[in-house]
Protein backbone atom coordinates (compact mmCIF):
# COMPACT_ATOMS: atom_id res chain seq x y z
CA UNK A 1 0.00 0.00 0.00
CA UNK A 2 1.21 3.08 -1.20
CA UNK A 3 1.10 6.15 2.09
CA UNK A 4 1.32 9.76 0.26
CA UNK A 5 2.53 12.37 2.52
CA UNK A 6 0.63 14.98 3.53
CA UNK A 7 -0.57 17.60 1.22
CA UNK A 8 -0.42 21.19 3.09
CA UNK A 9 3.46 21.81 2.81
CA UNK A 10 4.52 21.09 6.01
CA UNK A 11 7.18 17.79 6.62
CA UNK A 12 5.91 15.64 9.61
CA UNK A 13 8.83 14.77 12.13
CA UNK A 14 8.22 11.58 13.39
CA UNK A 15 9.03 12.37 17.64
CA UNK A 16 11.68 11.19 19.75
CA UNK A 17 11.27 9.34 22.52
CA UNK A 18 12.50 10.53 25.96
CA UNK A 19 15.31 7.86 26.20
CA UNK A 20 16.65 10.01 22.70
CA UNK A 21 16.21 13.31 24.57
CA UNK A 22 17.87 12.23 27.42
CA UNK A 23 20.87 10.63 25.28
CA UNK A 24 21.21 14.52 23.43
CA UNK A 25 22.65 15.55 27.33
CA UNK A 26 25.12 13.39 27.45
CA UNK A 27 28.43 15.08 26.78
CA UNK A 28 30.18 11.62 25.76
CA UNK A 29 27.55 10.54 23.97
CA UNK A 30 26.78 14.10 22.04
CA UNK A 31 30.71 14.26 21.64
CA UNK A 32 30.84 10.22 20.29
CA UNK A 33 27.79 11.80 17.87
CA UNK A 34 29.77 14.68 16.74
CA UNK A 35 32.93 12.71 16.05
CA UNK A 36 30.73 10.13 14.02
CA UNK A 37 29.05 13.24 11.91
CA UNK A 38 32.42 15.02 11.18
CA UNK A 39 33.53 15.21 7.16
CA UNK A 40 36.90 14.42 5.69
CA UNK A 41 39.50 11.82 5.51
CA UNK A 42 40.27 11.68 8.87
CA UNK A 43 36.69 10.87 9.92
CA UNK A 44 36.35 8.78 7.83
CA UNK A 45 39.75 6.67 8.80
CA UNK A 46 38.01 7.30 12.37
CA UNK A 47 34.56 5.97 11.86
CA UNK A 48 35.84 3.03 9.91
CA UNK A 49 38.78 2.16 12.78
CA UNK A 50 36.45 3.03 15.67
CA UNK A 51 35.97 0.51 18.60
CA UNK A 52 32.16 -0.38 19.10
CA UNK A 53 32.96 -1.04 23.37
CA UNK A 54 35.55 0.04 25.79
CA UNK A 55 37.77 -2.94 25.31
CA UNK A 56 38.40 -2.63 21.87
CA UNK A 57 40.20 1.19 22.71
CA UNK A 58 43.69 -1.12 22.78
CA UNK A 59 43.11 -3.60 20.04
CA UNK A 60 42.28 -3.53 16.31
CA UNK A 61 40.22 -5.11 14.23
CA UNK A 62 42.30 -7.55 11.90
CA UNK A 63 40.93 -5.11 8.87
CA UNK A 64 41.64 -1.65 9.99
CA UNK A 65 44.60 0.06 9.02
CA UNK A 66 46.73 0.52 12.02
CA UNK A 67 46.42 -3.17 12.62
CA UNK A 68 49.44 -4.90 13.08
CA UNK A 69 49.74 -8.66 14.69
CA UNK A 70 51.57 -9.89 17.47
CA UNK A 71 54.67 -11.47 15.73
CA UNK A 72 55.07 -8.13 14.07
CA UNK A 73 54.97 -6.32 16.94
CA UNK A 74 56.52 -8.01 19.03
CA UNK A 75 59.66 -8.85 16.22
CA UNK A 76 62.79 -8.48 17.67
CA UNK A 77 65.65 -9.07 14.72
CA UNK A 78 66.49 -5.92 14.38
CA UNK A 79 70.40 -7.06 12.82
CA UNK A 80 68.43 -8.83 10.45
CA UNK A 81 66.14 -5.62 9.33
CA UNK A 82 68.99 -4.15 8.70
CA UNK A 83 70.76 -5.94 6.44
CA UNK A 84 67.42 -6.31 4.90
CA UNK A 85 67.91 -2.90 4.06
CA UNK A 86 71.23 -2.43 3.32
CA UNK A 87 71.07 -5.80 0.74
CA UNK A 88 68.16 -3.76 -0.78
CA UNK A 89 70.09 -0.95 -0.73
CA UNK A 90 73.12 -2.15 -2.40
CA UNK A 91 70.61 -4.19 -4.91
CA UNK A 92 69.48 -0.60 -6.15
CA UNK A 93 72.84 1.03 -6.30
CA UNK A 94 73.77 -2.06 -8.64
CA UNK A 95 70.93 -1.82 -11.12
CA UNK A 96 71.38 1.95 -11.28
CA UNK A 97 75.41 1.26 -12.20
CA UNK A 98 74.09 -1.18 -14.13
CA UNK A 99 71.32 0.90 -16.12
CA UNK A 100 73.78 3.97 -16.31
CA UNK A 101 76.62 1.39 -17.58
CA UNK A 102 74.72 0.13 -20.26
CA UNK A 103 72.98 3.40 -21.00
CA UNK A 104 76.23 4.99 -21.26
CA UNK A 105 77.86 1.97 -23.88
CA UNK A 106 74.69 2.39 -26.01
CA UNK A 107 75.20 6.21 -26.36
CA UNK A 108 79.09 5.74 -26.52
CA UNK A 109 78.31 3.04 -29.61
CA UNK A 110 75.89 5.41 -31.50
CA UNK A 111 78.28 8.47 -31.00
CA UNK A 112 81.39 6.36 -32.43
CA UNK A 113 78.60 4.91 -35.39
CA UNK A 114 78.39 8.79 -36.43
CA UNK A 115 81.48 9.60 -36.26
CA UNK A 116 82.71 6.87 -38.90
CA UNK A 117 79.70 7.52 -41.32
CA UNK A 118 80.62 11.12 -41.34
CA UNK A 119 84.29 10.19 -41.54
CA UNK A 120 82.84 7.86 -44.50
CA UNK A 121 81.36 10.68 -46.38
CA UNK A 122 83.82 12.80 -46.05
CA UNK A 123 85.67 10.23 -48.13
CA UNK A 124 82.75 9.95 -50.23
CA UNK A 125 82.78 13.54 -50.78
CA UNK A 126 86.78 13.78 -51.87
CA UNK A 127 87.11 10.90 -53.61
CA UNK A 128 84.35 12.34 -56.00
CA UNK A 129 86.03 15.76 -55.95
CA UNK A 130 89.29 13.94 -56.48
CA UNK A 131 87.56 12.37 -59.98
CA UNK A 132 86.61 16.10 -60.89
CA UNK A 133 89.34 17.24 -60.30
CA UNK A 134 88.02 21.38 -59.95
CA UNK A 135 89.15 21.80 -56.46
CA UNK A 136 93.02 20.57 -57.61
CA UNK A 137 92.99 22.87 -60.87
CA UNK A 138 93.84 25.88 -58.45
CA UNK A 139 97.13 23.97 -57.62
CA UNK A 140 97.58 22.59 -61.27
CA UNK A 141 100.36 23.80 -62.56
CA UNK A 142 99.65 26.12 -66.12
CA UNK A 143 102.42 24.53 -67.77
CA UNK A 144 103.06 20.65 -68.67
CA UNK A 145 106.90 20.58 -66.75
CA UNK A 146 107.97 20.32 -63.12
CA UNK A 147 108.84 24.12 -62.13
CA UNK A 148 111.27 22.36 -59.13
CA UNK A 149 113.15 19.44 -61.70
CA UNK A 150 112.17 21.30 -64.79
CA UNK A 151 111.27 17.98 -66.28
CA UNK A 152 108.88 17.90 -69.05
CA UNK A 153 105.40 15.94 -68.20
CA UNK A 154 105.08 13.08 -69.83
CA UNK A 155 102.01 14.20 -71.62
CA UNK A 156 100.82 15.24 -74.86
CA UNK A 157 101.00 18.58 -73.67
CA UNK A 158 104.59 17.80 -72.58
CA UNK A 159 106.09 16.70 -75.69
CA UNK A 160 104.56 19.45 -77.51
CA UNK A 161 106.99 21.91 -75.29
CA UNK A 162 109.81 20.29 -75.72
CA UNK A 163 109.42 21.03 -78.98
CA UNK A 164 108.77 24.55 -78.68
CA UNK A 165 111.55 24.84 -76.94
CA UNK A 166 113.88 23.30 -79.49
CA UNK A 167 112.73 25.55 -82.07
CA UNK A 168 113.35 28.24 -79.49
CA UNK A 169 116.79 27.04 -79.07
CA UNK A 170 117.44 26.40 -83.03
CA UNK A 171 116.42 29.79 -83.83
CA UNK A 172 118.24 31.91 -81.15
CA UNK A 173 121.67 29.65 -82.35
CA UNK A 174 120.53 30.92 -86.61
CA UNK A 175 120.47 34.45 -85.30
CA UNK A 176 123.54 34.65 -82.91
CA UNK A 177 125.26 32.90 -86.24
CA UNK A 178 123.78 34.99 -88.54
CA UNK A 179 124.72 37.83 -86.54
CA UNK A 180 128.12 36.85 -86.50
CA UNK A 181 128.34 36.41 -89.99
CA UNK A 182 127.35 39.90 -91.23
CA UNK A 183 127.61 42.08 -88.42
CA UNK A 184 130.95 40.97 -87.12
CA UNK A 185 134.66 41.31 -88.30
CA UNK A 186 135.95 39.70 -91.14
CA UNK A 187 138.37 37.62 -89.03
CA UNK A 188 137.26 34.17 -88.09
CA UNK A 189 137.39 34.80 -84.29
CA UNK A 190 136.31 37.43 -81.71
CA UNK A 191 138.39 40.25 -81.59
CA UNK A 192 137.26 40.89 -77.67
CA UNK A 193 137.61 37.38 -76.41
CA UNK A 194 139.27 35.75 -78.82
CA UNK A 195 137.19 32.90 -79.25
CA UNK A 196 137.23 31.68 -82.72
CA UNK A 197 133.76 31.48 -84.74
CA UNK A 198 131.22 28.78 -85.34
CA UNK A 199 132.16 27.04 -88.50
CA UNK A 200 129.88 27.25 -91.38
CA UNK A 201 128.09 23.84 -91.06
CA UNK A 202 124.26 24.03 -91.39
CA UNK A 203 122.33 23.62 -88.16
CA UNK A 204 119.86 21.11 -88.44
CA UNK A 205 116.37 21.88 -87.36
CA UNK A 206 114.60 19.64 -84.12
CA UNK A 207 112.58 17.02 -85.15
CA UNK A 208 109.31 15.84 -83.45
CA UNK A 209 109.39 13.51 -81.10
CA UNK A 210 107.95 10.05 -82.15
CA UNK A 211 104.84 10.41 -79.76
CA UNK A 212 103.86 13.67 -81.23
CA UNK A 213 103.94 12.55 -84.58
CA UNK A 214 101.94 9.11 -83.67
CA UNK A 215 99.78 12.16 -81.96
CA UNK A 216 99.43 14.54 -84.86
CA UNK A 217 98.64 11.39 -87.60
CA UNK A 218 95.69 10.36 -84.88
CA UNK A 219 94.59 13.58 -84.48
CA UNK A 220 94.33 14.33 -88.83
CA UNK A 221 93.06 10.33 -89.57
CA UNK A 222 90.36 11.37 -86.96
CA UNK A 223 89.30 14.73 -88.96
Amino acid sequence: MNIQGPTSGFKNIKPMTRKERRALKDKVALEKQRLMNRTGLAAKMYRENAPENPSELLTLKPDAAGFMADADRFHSDTAGEEFLKRKASYARKQEIYNNTRNTRAINEEARWKKIEESKHQEEVYWAKQRELGVKSAKNKSCVPYDPLTLAYHDTHDGEKLRYADSLVRYRAKVRARNMAKHGDTRVGYNIINGVGHETGERLEPPEKSEYLKHYEEQKEGGA
